[in-house]
């Protein structure tokens, strides 16, 4: 990024917080978010788009490059399960300046989502309320666009779930859903590593494999499944160090490469939670609020399991102190989704650009060498 596209990003930031982002809040955010997508569809469907969109937003620096698990990433900072749930998205993110994504969370079938409204921001918390409950056309059909796409070195993973309907609040079942997508989606060699999405709040039957026993027994189905890609696991955040370190006995013991650390809060925290929320509100908290918690799971991760599990950090990334952050506390790569709402797209670039500046500074050479840094 030349001063250039640098200066014309703190325009788009100044633009998009002071004019556009006023405006499109007193939208509903789901219909928001749809509008935003096939915006998305269109600049990413021919070069001359993408070129331009790369020209504005994306910013590139060999201190951020690492090879993660045997894939390369061009920089950390990936875009969360949630935002491009039946990957339409793909062709278009890496111009954004994302350095990786995750397509999702998919599930054996489709879901139309829950009762509406399912999105709510919450300004004064720099947070949104999500209760989509794995909205998503099913494996089936995202694989067939899936292998429409020429990915190049873009690298993406693939979210799945179980299928949130009656049925599968069943363990049985419900494992079984697992392993049909993912069965389907290593069969067809699509994505650089997989995510096993346990801690989904807004579906029936709640969040079941969140307990030693039954994580366990998802795990030994789906060490069944043949592939060749990196596992990891989307943690839930509401859970206290030993319960959490329970999961991650367990999942030690399996196919797990990595973990996620994590997924939205249920807590309602009003010290946290700056604005008035109806008594009834369903759906789990994105944004500011998972910050601490997050944060305070990945360094006692990395601390007890340093060499065992990569984790990626997700939670309240607004900045690149945010994710320089995460990173020193152990976080190899970074996924979000809420900044780039409340900040604007230009975001990205800006917390790549900050993250190279805090790296050199820190007299490192790479952003490989200041993972964990806290511990050291």
């Amino acid at each position: 990024m030349n001063s250039v596209q640098y200066f014309s990003a703190i325009k788009l930031g100044y633009i998009y917080k002071r004019m556009l982002k006023p405006v499109l809040f007193k939208f509903d955010p789901e219909f928001v978010h749809d509008r935003f997508t096939n915006v998305g569809v269109i600049l990413g469907s021919n070069p001359i788009t993408r070129g331009i969109t790369s020209f504005y937003l994306k910013y590139s620096n060999k201190i951020l490059e690492q090879e993660v698990l045997g894939i390369q990433f061009k920089n950390p900072v990936g875009l969360s399960a949630g935002f491009d749930k039946n990957a339409q998205l793909l062709k278009i993110i890496p111009s954004v300046g994302f350095g990786h994504m995750e397509v999702g969370s998919v599930t054996a079938e489709s879901y139309e989502g829950n009762e509406k409204p399912r999105l709510r921001r919450l300004p004064k918390s720099k947070a949104l309320v999500v209760y989509y409950g794995l909205k998503n056309i099913g494996v089936d059909k995202i694989i067939e666009r899936l292998k429409k796409i020429r990915h190049n070195d873009f690298k993406f993973s693939v979210s799945i779930a179980k299928t949130n309907c009656l049925k599968t609040a069943l363990e049985d079942a419900g494992i079984e859903d697992y392993a049909i997508s993912l069965e389907k989606l290593s069969k067809a060699n699509l994505g650089d590593f997989y995510t096993i999405n346990i801690s989904c709040p807004n579906t029936f039957g709640g969040e079941p494999f969140t307990t030693p026993k039954l994580l366990n027994k998802l795990l030994v189905r789906l060490d069944r499944v043949k592939h060749n890609k990196p596992v990891f696991i989307k943690m839930p955040i509401n859970l206290e160090w030993k319960d959490f370190n329970d999961l991650l006995v367990v999942a030690s013991k399996h196919n797990v490469q990595g973990v996620i650390i994590g997924n939205l809060t249920k807590a309602r925290d009003p010290k946290l939670i700056l604005d008035k929320l109806p008594e009834d509100q369903k759906g789990g908290i994105s944004g500011l609020p998972t910050q601490k918690l997050c944060n305070d799971l990945i360094k006692k991760t990395y601390a007890n399991y340093k060499d065992r599990f990569i984790i990626v950090g997700v939670g309240g990334i607004f900045s690149a102190e945010d994710a320089y952050e995460k990173i020193k506390l152990g976080a190899s790569l970074l996924q979000m989704i809420t900044g780039m709402i409340f900040e604007g797209p230009q975001v990205i670039g800006s917390i790549n650009r900050g993250l190279a500046k805090l790296i050199a500074k820190d007299g490192y050479k790479n952003i490989s060498e200041a993972i964990g840094s806290y511990h050291k």
